[in-house]
């Protein structure tokens, strides 16, 4: 596998809406839904329809990077993996290089 495809693939998995959002939120820990949609709709400055942020989270999980473990009581949180969190760590990377890079970039 090319070094190239193995960097678009790993870009792809941030690609759906409010997916970095989730991401960074659960960061801090978990999460119940209702708290990560308050946390989303703020840091994205949008609407959240729950069907997008339902997909997106579906997708991360898919991909390992964060669970949702039900149990019988109503506490079911969303948690990153070891994955995820190694994500968000590439994500801190990248803030930082946007702020340090902000000013002579073209918007």
């Amino acid at each position: 596998m090319s070094q190239l495809f193995l960097i678009h693939e790993t870009v792809n998995l941030i690609q759906p809406k409010f997916s970095i959002e989730a991401l960074t939120a659960l960061a801090d820990g978990p999460l119940r839904y209702s708290a990560l949609v308050r946390i989303v709709t703020v840091t994205s400055g949008e609407t959240v329809h729950p069907s997008t942020l339902i997909d997106s989270l579906r997708k991360l999980q898919d991909n390992g990077l964060l669970e949702h473990p039900t149990t019988d009581g109503d506490t079911a949180v969303y948690r990153l993996t070891s994955k995820g969190r190694d994500l968000v760590g590439l994500l801190r990377q990248v803030r930082a290089w946007g702020e340090a890079h902000n000013d002579s970039l073209d918007h």
